[in-house]
């Protein structure tokens, strides 16, 4: 068997590098569209989701966290906080062990893992207007019924 030669190896390698780093979240492609204010969050809204993906946020620089979740984000929020200068929480309610990702308004990652008990929940206080792109993932490779809710306090 011959090796390549080291302009082919560094080619394959420089294909590769793409590649990977196409392997972690991405709010490019918007996921299902919500939109709530301060004030209609303030009832809890609730909608369905299966949680989990094939992605590893452990390989993920941007990301912090471990667990699994598709490419794009389950949802695209559209959040208006009315200048109410409510907290916004964003939880999760799953069959199994899930993780929540959100990219805020702000473009910050945010990540949380088993805030009650295995179901993950993230509040962001005095929460800005803007979008928020959502991932409802699964600590463990396995996919489940999920429910995500937004409501503000």
């Amino acid at each position: 068997m011959t090796l390549p030669s080291l302009p082919v190896a560094l080619a394959l390698l420089a294909l590769a590098v793409p590649a990977a780093a196409q392997a972690c979240p991405s709010y490019e492609t918007p996921g299902a569209a919500l939109s709530y204010t301060a004030e209609t969050a303030y009832v809890p809204q609730a909608t369905p989701v299966i949680a989990g993906g094939t992605i590893d946020l452990a390989t993920c620089p941007e990301t912090q966290g471990a667990g699994y979740v598709i490419e794009s984000p389950d949802f695209t929020m559209a959040y208006e906080a009315l200048g109410m200068g409510r907290a916004l929480e964003i939880r999760v309610r799953a069959a199994c062990d899930a993780v929540l990702l959100v990219n805020a308004s702000n473009g910050q990652w945010l990540f949380n893992d088993d805030a009650n008990g295995t179901d993950p929940a993230l509040r962001i206080d005095n929460a800005p207007s803007g979008r928020f792109d959502i991932w409802v993932g699964t600590y463990g490779m396995e996919s489940c019924e999920a429910e995500l809710q937004i409501e503000t306090f």
